[in-house]
């Protein structure tokens, strides 16, 4: 008797397939509620490099492909000790940046830092120069969001020795200023004194410099949106915190008559993105700053207090953001 049973598998095979095949493509959106956030990107790159007595260098420093370098610095290491009695003169305080930026400012690849810096010491410099990277979307976790930035520069006149630049501003609330940079356009030497966000919501930053000569300066931020793109109908919300806090938190000592070196860290689970540095325009004259070193949770502020009789302060700070993103939205 005939049952029907060759009839019945593959028939009820037939169903079984088209069942899994349903619940796989209802199951897409549980994947993104399954991993609710995100690993952001974040890591630096740097590079050594020497000069000569009185030599100029034109230097990039490249994030990988397509991200962002959101932090450019450079940090002066040594300078051939002074030899007055046979004509050799300077020290760590004459190697001078004219040009620090992130050349998307310039329409170019934003995952490149541009810096240009003279040794006006006659001993030989050695130099590191740095870039901290935010990668341009999330890590992968079954599927990513793209991380947004936007560029903003305008140009300032310095008349005198010692000015402030106009603030540059992002949206409020809806972005953070992150790879602030500058580029003397004319004018003679300049040294970067300050930098730090005009805000409590940093979402805008200035900049402070000495200048040996009337001078016109370019400054320029990346502003990072605070929200991820869209994937799979949500977005996550990127938090971006100051630590230790706005002026006058984060206030640092320097030791009279002594190169030294001042860290701020984030907390845990977050990466220190942009550095932030105050010097109060009354101490120009005594303490010189020698650069950074953007390391990932922390930044490493070196300086050279040269005032022999009094320790002086100074403001500390760095901009954090969360390793992981907020949960999806809406």
């Amino acid at each position: 008797m005939d049952t029907g049973t060759s009839i019945r598998k593959p028939v009820r095979r037939l169903l079984v397939f088209a069942l899994g095949i349903f619940a796989a493509a209802m199951l897409l959106p549980a994947v993104a509620s399954a991993a609710p956030t995100h690993f952001t990107k974040v890591y630096k790159v740097e590079k050594h490099i020497d000069l000569n007595g009185g030599q100029y260098m034109h230097e990039h420093v490249y994030c990988e492909p397509g991200d962002y370098a959101i932090d450019g610095m450079w940090r002066v290491d040594n300078v051939d000790q002074a030899n007055p009695q046979i004509g050799v003169f300077g020290d760590m305080r004459d190697v001078t940046v004219t040009r620090s930026y992130n050349d998307l400012q310039q329409g170019g690849d934003g995952a490149k830092w541009h810096f240009e810096l003279t040794n006006n010491a006659d001993g030989r410099a050695q130099v590191k120069l740095f870039a901290n990277c935010l990668g341009q979307k999330t890590v992968e976790n079954s599927h990513q969001h793209k991380i947004k930035v936007r560029p903003l520069k305008e140009t300032a006149w310095f008349p005198g020795s010692d000015f402030s630049s106009a603030s540059l501003s992002c949206i409020p609330g809806k972005e953070v200023a992150v790879a602030p940079g500058f580029k003397l356009l004319t004018g003679g030497n300049v040294w970067e004194k300050s930098f730090y966000p005009g805000n409590p919501l940093s979402s805008s930053w200035n900049w402070n410099f000495v200048v040996s000569s009337p001078s016109s300066i370019e400054v320029s931020v990346l502003c990072l949106r605070l929200r991820t793109g869209w994937t799979w109908g949500h977005a996550h919300k990127l938090r971006v915190y100051l630590k230790p806090g706005y002026w006058p938190l984060g206030a640092r000592t320097l030791k009279k008559d002594k190169v030294q070196e001042k860290r701020v860290a984030c907390y845990d689970g977050s990466r220190a993105i942009v550095g932030v540095l105050g010097i109060a325009p009354s101490y120009h004259g005594y303490i010189h700053f020698l650069g950074m070193d953007p390391r990932p949770k922390s930044r490493a502020y070196k300086f050279w207090n040269t005032d022999p009789f009094n320790d002086l302060p100074i403001y500390l700070g760095a901009l954090c953001l969360d390793i992981r993103t907020g949960p999806p939205f809406p």
